[in-house]
């Protein structure tokens, strides 16, 4: 127990660090050195719970105070040894002191130039993922587009056959209506006016049954452009017979 006392409290917390289960440092495979794997998550969470702070930079100077070389393994990562940090031997924290003034101010200018250029290699990543994902947004953007252009292109054939039906249903009402005046105008006057007489429900009933159908057509075609946000289309052009007008219900 008072062994554990004299151990510096900072080499203490970092072999705590180094034994818990946490994926910001770990031992190397031999457990002679130990290296950063995530420096963003060490000084976003492990810091502030063991040190009180999260400036990387006096992290790095605690390393230097007490002899840590740091070195660059394949990978890339920091790391850093000292002959005596071992893992499984915590008892050897013992016997590693602080350095000297000169030193350390010679070490801490040395690692801040490498802090600096591995916040600048870091900062790089961040900025090339950032750009990574603004380009899949874009291309997943455009490709939304091109399936809305598709459905307002269906939408538009859709809507000129619905046009052309209307059209076609009132072109071939109007002449058989057309055809029945002929018909009744060459009837003698009394024969015209009996006849009128017995079809003038029928013919008022079947233009009420063109104006519903009609009208339906033209609910189903606006129902479908409000669904895409289309414009309703012009279905005008067929003129109605000279002295009709619809029924109101």
């Amino acid at each position: 127990m008072q062994e554990i006392k004299q151990i510096p409290s900072f080499l203490q917390k970092l072999y705590e660090i180094l034994e818990s289960e946490q994926k910001a440092i770990g031992w190397n495979k031999e457990g002679t050195t130990f290296q950063i794997l995530d420096s963003s998550l060490l000084t976003e969470q492990i810091m502030p719970q063991y040190f009180k702070h999260r400036n990387y930079q006096s992290f790095l100077r605690q390393l230097n105070m007490y002899g840590f070389k740091k070195l660059k393994n394949k990978q890339g990562k920091s790391e850093f040894q000292h002959s005596q940090f071992r893992r499984g031997l915590k008892n050897n924290l013992l016997n590693i002191k602080r350095r000297n003034q000169d030193d350390i101010k010679q070490s801490l200018e040395c690692l801040t130039k490498e802090f600096e250029q591995e916040s600048y290699l870091n900062e790089h990543e961040k900025l090339r993922k950032q750009l990574v994902e603004l380009q899949s947004n874009q291309r997943s953007l455009l490709e939304e587009i091109r399936r809305q252009m598709q459905r307002n292109r269906n939408l538009q054939r859709e809507t000129q056959d619905i046009t052309e039906r209307i059209n076609t249903v009132k072109s071939y009402q109007l002449r058989k209506l057309n055809k029945l005046i002929i018909i009744i105008q060459k009837l003698p006057e009394d024969a015209q006016i009996s006849k009128m007489a017995l079809i003038k429900e029928k013919i008022i009933r079947k233009l009420e049954l063109i104006e519903e159908e009609n009208v339906s057509i033209k609910e189903l075609s606006l129902e479908k452009q409000d669904s895409y946000m289309f414009q309703e289309p012009n279905l005008t052009g067929v003129k109605s017979p000279a002295g009709y007008s619809p029924k109101t219900k």
